[in-house]
Order: structure tokens, then sequence, then C-alpha cells
């Protein structure tokens, strides 16, 4: 499926990636850098047909799907397929660069516009590189890594970039995430910002048993702090209790996220990239209890690359009921810990990572350069 184009000029930037939010929000935050660079230029992304469409609708973002193929029995047919139409439409478009935040659906975009001669600049997010990423990586003319730990996973091997090319950026964020207004956080929730405020949230797919921890202590949250609970969407958990006064419930939230993030003094989150540089980006101490067993465990190494630069604490999900509530009552009560998690996350920042990011396209936007 083909979204309506702009008739001319042709698109300058192409972006690819998908299969969770987490793939897009980045690159529209690099898309978003590059139109104040280059207001003609022309930015279009292609997703896979898993859900990113709708919100790259709201953004009003043209786009194109892809159904490129996971690892199955009829994987070279479908990817087949998936190139096929990724040439086609790299043809047709002629973009100057391709942006990759990696994911089964970028894979055969690359290997059109390395076929092409088109440069590619890939996004890794997490601390361990995934699968399509490093295959990704052979043919990028820069990588650029959310994590330091991502450079011990991506050697320079025969037929692979050198490690010189490859750049430590942190993971790019929207300029509006981390200009919210602590003032508009307390009228959206209604607390009176006397006490702390504890904000848990799973990420873009909500996280259930988090929301179900939340549910069986929120008696015990809520002697000691303020809740603000986003438990994904479709968990609408709130219609199945009465809602308190010191606790504020919503399956999502979109503008109203970056004024909850100004008035949070404590998180709780799971170990996703996004959600990671989301809440480092506010300066919000947090403890994050990854998801294992998917994708790598690429949550575990992300929250213990945290957890060793003193970026935020980590309890694991089996030992949420054992030793959760105890975690955020010590963080909630000792300013001193908090304030020295700040300290740390001011100094580890990795400056502008958008703008580092919009930089590298944008210098082969002005050369012309093709790999």
């Amino acid at each position: 499926m083909l979204h309506p184009l702009p008739p001319t000029p042709h698109p300058h930037v192409l972006f690819a990636g998908g299969g969770t939010l987490g793939h897009i929000t980045p690159a529209i935050a690099v898309a978003r850098e590059l139109q104040k660079r280059h207001p003609d230029a022309v930015m279009h992304f292609v997703c896979s047909p898993r859900g990113e469409a709708k919100f790259l609708k709201k953004e009003s973002l043209p786009y194109t799907v892809i159904d490129a193929p996971r690892l199955s029995w009829n994987f070279p047919w479908r990817f087949f397929l998936a190139h096929r139409k990724a040439l086609q439409l790299l043809r047709s478009m002629k973009p100057k660069v391709i942006f990759s935040k990696g994911g089964y659906v970028a894979i055969p975009v690359c290997f059109a516009a390395k076929k092409l001669g088109i440069p590619i600049i890939l996004h890794e997010s997490d601390a361990l590189m995934g699968r399509a990423n490093r295959i990704i990586a052979r043919m990028a003319t820069r990588v650029c890594l959310g994590f330091p730990t991502n450079y011990p996973s991506v050697p320079a091997r025969a037929g692979q970039l050198p490690t010189t090319n490859y750049q430590l950026t942190g993971n790019p964020l929207r300029a509006e995430i981390t200009r919210g207004s602590r003032e508009e956080g307390l009228r959206i929730t209604g607390f009176s910002g006397t006490r702390p405020i504890l904000l848990i949230v799973g990420g873009s797919q909500g996280a259930q048993s988090i929301n179900e921890w939340a549910l069986r202590n929120l008696e015990g949250l809520m002697k000691m702090c303020d809740v603000i609970h986003l438990t994904g969407p479709g968990k609408d958990i709130h219609q199945q209790t009465t809602q308190p006064k010191n606790y504020w419930v919503t399956d999502f939230a979109h503008t109203e996220l970056p004024h909850l993030y100004a008035c949070a003094s404590v998180a709780i989150s799971r170990g996703g990239a996004g959600s990671i540089a989301e809440l480092l980006g506010n300066v919000i101490p947090t403890i994050l209890i990854p998801l294992t067993g998917v994708a790598h465990d690429h949550q575990m190494h992300n929250a213990v690359s945290v957890q060793k630069r003193g970026l935020g604490l980590l309890v694991t999900q089996d030992d949420m009921d054992r030793s959760l509530l105890n975690v955020v009552s010590q963080l909630l009560s000792d300013s001193a810990a908090r304030e020295d998690i700040r300290a740390k996350i001011r100094v580890e920042r990795q400056g502008d990572s958008t703008g580092q990011i919009a930089k590298l396209i944008s210098d082969i936007l002005v050369s012309g350069h093709r790999s």
C-alpha cells in the first residue's frame, strides 16, 4: 500500500524500519530536525504492516508499507517480493540517502539501496546489536550507536566496515519530549505537587506484569507518593478499580507525555531503548524491569548498561514481588541517591543525539555523496 505522495520533488531522505514504534519515533525525531535544516526536502517512511502507519498518519508523514519477512519456511519468496518492491520504490523516488532504524523491514530496503549505490546511515538503539542491524551494518556508510556497550558487539571483520565508521550518538528524541511543564503535568493529573510522584510506564506496548504488580501494591505506593500509571494501549485496567485521588491512570499518553515526565520524581519502566532514552532525557531516576527471553534479551543488556553507569537501578521481573516495593521506597525517601543518579545522567548524556544524526544525513544531502 502506497500512501499518497506529493507529486514533486522526489523524496530526498527515505526512513526505513519497523516492527514496533521503537523503530519509528526516533526516526521521526531525526526527520523533524532535517525538515528544519532542509525545508524543501521531502521525507518518506517505509514501515511494516504492524501498526506504525497509524502513528505516521498522526504525524502527517508519507509512508509505504512493505511486508518484509522474518525467518520462516517461506522466507526466500517473501524476501524476494519485499526486495522487488523496495527496488521499485527507490527507483521511483530516487532518495539521496537512507536512514535505517533496523528491524526486519529495513533489510530489503537496504539491500536495494546498496544495489543502487544509495548511502545508508544506520542507527542501533539497543546495547546489543540485533541480527537485522548486524546485516545492515556491513552495507552502511555510517553506524550510529545508542549505547556505548554496542562497540564490543560490532567488531571489524572481513567484509565489514572498520570500527572508525561507528559513532556513539545516543538515541534521538523528539524535541518536545524534554520540554514538558511540571505545572501542566500537575494540572493534568490533579496532583498537588507536595508529595513525590512515581511514574509507572511499560513502553508503547505496555507491560502486563508491571500493571498487575502496580495494582497489587497500589495501596502501599499511595502511602509514599502520588502515582501516574501508563498501562499501555488496550490495557484499560483503570476500568477494573476505582480511581483514588492519589492515582492517575491512562492507557496511552501522547501530547500529555512530556508534562508527565516533567513532574515525575521517580519512574518504573521496562528496558526498551526508546523508553530509557526519554527517561534519561528528562533526567528521571528510574528503576528498570527488563523484559527477558525475547529479541536476544536486548532489554536486559540495555538495563545492565544503565545500571553499570549509575544512571538507574535494575530489578529483574522475578524479583518484582520480593523487592520492588522496597527499592521504590528507598529511592523515594533518599533525595541524595536521586540527585546522585541525576548528576550522573547529566554527565553521561551524549548531547544533541538527534542533531548529530541529522548532521550526518545533511552532509550527504549537501555534498551529494553516494557510496
